[in-house]
């Protein structure tokens, strides 16, 4: 189930046109609703948009994580702002991104996310490797550096392009190979590492040198 949470409708219109019909898609103008229809879902994925009626401050989106820590959320709003992208992904949401986030960006996303992977903006993934120091990520779940060495010279190339932001169809066409290949060399890295995601993979590549 897909749910679409925004009071305003030109927004909910925006990312319907950009999704696919044969999702199960349910539209919530306002918290309350939002919470009502994710009591009777489980393991949901919902884009939210952060200036949804009812959401006051960002401690309300924080409270929703708690709340619901099976919904996949990808959370959108109009003025990007690394440190609260940095603080909604600690506190369990798996996207952030801009509200008039790209087509093919938005459902490369939902893909991610519905995976329970974690999915950022390339700027955000860029600022988390730059700063990556100050949002102690490298002390978190951050696997084994030790392992990249024994990635195959294809996984490093997949793993590469991967820290240039690029999504997997792009990947895949870059180095000429399918989707599904890239997804193999890429649940073999998670494996080979110990990291959960593109996320944390990025920030142990960063932290570690180059691979």
């Amino acid at each position: 189930m897909l749910l679409l949470a925004s009071t305003d409708k030109k927004i909910i219109s925006r990312w319907k046109d950009n999704l696919n019909n044969d999702k199960n898609i349910i539209e919530v103008n306002n918290l309350t609703s939002l919470r009502n229809k994710l009591h009777k879902s489980i393991g949901a994925t919902v884009i939210l948009h952060s200036r949804l009626n009812g959401v006051n401050d960002d401690a309300d989106i924080c409270k929703l994580l708690n709340d619901f820590p099976k919904v996949g959320l990808l959370i959108l709003t109009d003025v990007p702002d690394e440190h609260q992208g940095i603080s909604f992904i600690r506190n369990g949401a798996l996207g952030y991104a801009n509200t008039y986030i790209k087509p093919e960006l938005l459902v490369e996303a939902i893909k991610v996310i519905e995976l329970g992977e974690i999915w950022v903006s390339k700027r955000l993934l860029q600022w988390m490797m730059n700063h990556c120091h100050d949002t102690e990520e490298h002390n978190k779940e951050m696997g084994s550096y030790l392992a990249l060495d024994t990635l195959t010279p294809s996984e490093k190339h997949v793993t590469e392009h991967l820290l240039e932001g690029n999504n997997n169809k792009q990947i895949a066409r870059k180095l000429n190979i399918t989707e599904r290949t890239v997804k193999a060399h890429l649940t073999s890295v998670y494996s080979k590492t110990g990291v959960k995601d593109r996320l944390h993979l990025a920030l142990l590549v960063h932290n570690n040198g180059a691979i």
